[in-house]
């Protein structure tokens, strides 16, 4: 299913769309935190600049990057595509911090995102609403940006593809268009893949979904997407009362706090219950408990329990500054989508959590 909002995705130049009439969100509270020592790193001296002049700080995407969408739960936990380029346009006139800036509105940002869970699939495509802005500390290797985004969500074709896919490109991001998209209105096009899923395959900003596809142009804020702690209370009432329990919901509009039959969300953000089978090489597949191999073949593994993730009345997260793999967070709230099994599947509108685990890249080489 998606996250769709989230949202998101991460690269730089691409093709325009027009933006969405903006929704009302929460903004979350930041959470100062010591910052580290500065210690010699030559992988990530390229970031660091004194200069007038702009440089770029690269980045890509690492494996371990995730989201978790939505107050039922079922929609957490969802890894997010390596691979996805991030390109930080710097202004270092200060001796410790640079201006941000970069990107142009309506420029894709990253690449097509999938997402998939209860059994419910979607494709979520980004553009910036604006160019990039915040500021980044180049020695400590910390930073806080700020992005406003009109995420575009597609239904997914299949559960186990939710987006079109870039097949028989080796190396993503190279300039070199050696694959070829398996659907949508580019199927049979070259391709560059632009960011790689271990469970759905390589995605491209070559190749997009069918616009009929489209269910949803929301507008997503990431203000800000820090190495700092950021939190988001449940201090809205929720759209739904249940008697005898919890009435205090993150964002507007939001139905209820979670979807634990209890009402309450444990501290390690785990329902007591319900427990769900899910198939172990395929989490985006349910599967009945006892069932063994049977529901999850060909390829999706064993039907193994999953006790239910949710968000409690405190949603926070923590990035970590490093000059060479930061660590940059975000808890927003998505807006409902016009596909009920998609609000329903992932508990939107609702809040929100993005974890982004980055390498720094060195510079590009200079062509002579």
């Amino acid at each position: 299913m998606l996250p769709v909002a989230t949202l998101l995705a991460l690269h730089g130049i691409g093709h325009a769309r027009a933006a969405s009439t903006p929704v009302t969100r929460a903004t979350p509270k930041g959470i100062a935190r010591p910052r580290p020592t500065p210690r010699p790193s030559a992988t990530a001296a390229h970031v660091a600049s004194t200069a007038a002049a702009p440089t770029v700080a690269r980045y890509r995407v690492r494996d371990g990057s995730m989201i978790d969408l939505g107050w039922t739960g079922i929609a957490h936990r969802q890894p997010w595509p390596s691979e996805q380029r991030i390109e930080l346009a710097l202004d270092c006139r200060s001796a410790t911090s640079c201006t941000v800036g970069g990107g142009v509105a309506g420029a894709i940002f990253g690449a097509p995102i999938p997402l998939s869970a209860g059994g419910v699939p979607a494709c979520v495509v980004s553009r910036l609403r604006a160019p990039l802005a915040g500021s980044v500390e180049p020695e400590a290797g910390c930073g806080e940006l700020r992005l406003a985004l009109t995420s575009t969500v597609y239904t997914g074709r299949e559960v186990a593809e939710p987006c079109p896919r870039c097949v028989g490109d080796g190396t993503a991001n190279d300039g070199r268009k050696d694959g070829r998209c398996d659907a949508g209105p580019s199927a049979g096009e070259a391709c560059d893949a632009n960011a790689a899923s271990a469970l759905f395959g390589a995605t491209s900003n070559d190749c997009l979904p069918p616009p009929a596809s489209i269910v949803g142009t929301l507008a997503i804020d990431l203000a800000p997407l820090t190495t700092d702690g950021v939190r988001l209370a449940a201090e809205r009432p929720c759209g739904f009362h249940r008697p005898g329990l919890a009435d205090h919901c993150a964002c507007t509009g939001q139905r209820q706090p979670n979807d634990c039959a209890s009402g309450t969300c444990g501290a390690d953000e785990h329902c007591e219950a319900p427990v769900e089978g899910v198939c172990s090489d395929a989490p985006f597949r349910g599967c009945t408990l006892g069932s063994g191999t049977t529901e999850c073949a060909p390829a999706g593994g064993t039907c193994e329990p999953r006790v239910r993730p949710c968000f409690g009345d405190l949603i926070a997260a923590t990035g970590a500054c490093d000059r060479v793999h930061p660590t940059y967070v975000a808890i927003f709230c998505a807006p409902a989508t016009q596909a009920p099994a998609i609000n329903a599947t992932a508990g939107l509108p609702g809040p929100a959590r993005l974890r982004l685990e980055l390498e720094a890249l060195p510079p590009p080489v200079a062509v002579k």
